[in-house]
């Protein structure tokens, strides 16, 4: 079953509509406690009123009782009626109140105060009657200051708990917000920047000529499809390589096959001129000088079989194998082959250790001493020398190849693009620009590495860095 995979579309919208989801809930939540807080905030105003109100009517109270001026009673009577007023207004206005029983208490205390204090106004009481009402009319007015007092007081600490827990909110959306806001960049990167690094670092090591895959990251989207796609992409662009290095060894066969044709040449007279020897004198019956002739006829078949066998070997096309050669026989014999194409005053010599073993592809390696001969070869222009040297490199666990010339060397500025494909410093016709970007590619392909140092007149020396211990036909 096909996995089911969300689009970066996809995962970029929804995270957007969490982020603006989160808003939305937070300033939902704060609308609300605002609207609370702007309602007790009304409340509690009202609530200042009723208790100025309350105590206005007593200090007027305190007045009556004092003077009984008929002034006071009447203030008395209007705050009084004021603050029933505003009971009244409250009910009408701000319903399911918590201090609502408290209200409750109030408005009965007013009541039965208002209808005390109206008694000592209007009915001629006796001394004892009087005062008693007096004595309850004061105990009701503390009761009713100290409902109004605790009224008030109950809807300031409902106020500061309201913007207590408003700020207690805002303080956990902000840390949320701040968390997704450092979450989304991390996220961000492991789902889309991680895998164009991978990606980007391929890329570089493709225009280096290091065809190599990269790890497919599970994200299931369209990052996952570029990598796969990326891959495709090596695996195509590397069988691509397989076949240059495959039309640039059949250009060198071209090439070399005049030369092969020189080389049999030697060979073959010597077979013709040894069979003419011994059918004269074969009549004769001389058999030592027959015997000789046909060792003769016999090494001289050997030496060109040997020339056809290695021009055979290197046209041959073959999967790419690691397997331990020795260095010294490969490069001899890609020697063997070139040799017709080395001009007879320059000199060529091998100074590798004869038990030098090294993990390679025979064949390719051979493909990479031909290209480096011919090349030195057409650098030196008069007498000079082709040396390859190699020794071994401990700490790495690795053996250097030199090939070096003694040709009029590579000037700097250019030395950067001898491994780019199609770039060549020869006359036009004299070379495609591909051997030594073949000669890049199969270093890379046995993990080694392959570096040019030159001095204008000091000549030009190619070396080559393979490993000595290497897993069998590792992947490119």
């Amino acid at each position: 079953m096909k996995p089911f995979r969300f689009s970066l579309a996809f995962k970029a919208l929804f995270f957007v509509f969490c982020t603006v989801s989160g808003i939305l809930v937070m300033w939902n939540i704060s609308r609300n406690d605002l609207i609370t807080a702007e309602e007790k905030s009304k409340f509690l105003e009202i609530a200042y009123q009723l208790d100025n109100n309350i105590l206005e009517a007593r200090r007027y109270e305190k007045n009556f009782l004092l003077y009984k001026t008929p002034e006071s009673f009447e203030e008395n009577n209007r705050y009084i009626n004021e603050a029933e007023n505003t009971i009244i207004s409250i009910y009408s206005q701000l319903e399911n109140l918590k201090a609502l029983p408290m209200l409750q208490e109030l408005a009965r205390s007013i009541h039965a105060y208002q209808d005390n204090f109206a008694q000592l106004n209007n009915h001629p009481l006796e001394v004892c009657d009087y005062e008693e009402i007096v004595s309850e009319t004061r105990e009701i007015g503390q009761q009713m200051t100290a409902q109004s007092a605790n009224l008030l007081a109950f809807e300031r600490s409902q106020v500061h708990l309201i913007l207590r827990d408003l700020g207690n909110r805002i303080h956990f959306w902000s840390l949320v917000a701040i968390s997704v806001g450092i979450l989304l960049p991390i996220i961000a990167f492991f789902m889309i920047f991680k895998p164009l690094n991978v990606i980007k670092k391929a890329v570089n090591d493709i225009a280096n000529g290091k065809f190599k895959r990269i790890e497919v990251l599970n994200t299931r989207d369209e990052m996952q499809q570029v990598m796969e796609a990326f891959n495709t992409m090596v695996d195509e662009l590397e069988r691509r390589q397989d076949q240059l290095v495959q039309s640039k060894k059949l250009s060198s066969i071209g090439t070399l096959t005049a030369g092969v044709a020189h080389q049999l040449n030697n060979p073959l007279n010597n077979i013709s001129t040894s069979c003419q020897i011994a059918l004269d004198d074969l009549d004769a019956g001389n058999p030592d000088l027959i015997r000789h002739m046909l060792r003769n006829i016999d090494q001289e078949t050997l030496r060109a079989r040997d020339v056809v066998k290695g021009l055979l070997e290197f046209s041959r096309v073959q999967e790419f194998k690691l397997r331990p050669a020795n260095l010294a026989d490969v490069a001899a014999r890609a020697i063997r082959l070139v040799q017709s194409q080395v001009p007879a005053d320059i000199s060529t010599a091998i100074e590798i250790p004869p038990d030098l073993m090294v993990p390679m592809d025979v064949q390719r390696i051979q493909e990479v001493f031909l290209n480096l001969i011919i090349n030195a070869a057409q650098a030196i222009e008069h007498q000079g020398a082709i040396t390859i040297s190699a020794k071994i490199h401990e700490p790495e666990d690795r053996a250097v190849i030199e090939v070096h010339d003694t040709g009029p060397g590579v000037p700097k500025e250019i030395q950067g693009q001898l491994f780019d494909p199609f770039y060549t410093t020869k006359d036009e016709g004299m070379g495609t620009g591909l051997g030594l970007s073949v000669v890049y590619g199969i270093i890379q392909k046995h993990h080694g590495e392959i570096t040019v140092a030159s001095e204008p007149g000091q000549g030009t020396s190619f070396f080559i860095s393979l490993p000595l211990s290497v897993k069998e036909n590792p992947e490119s």
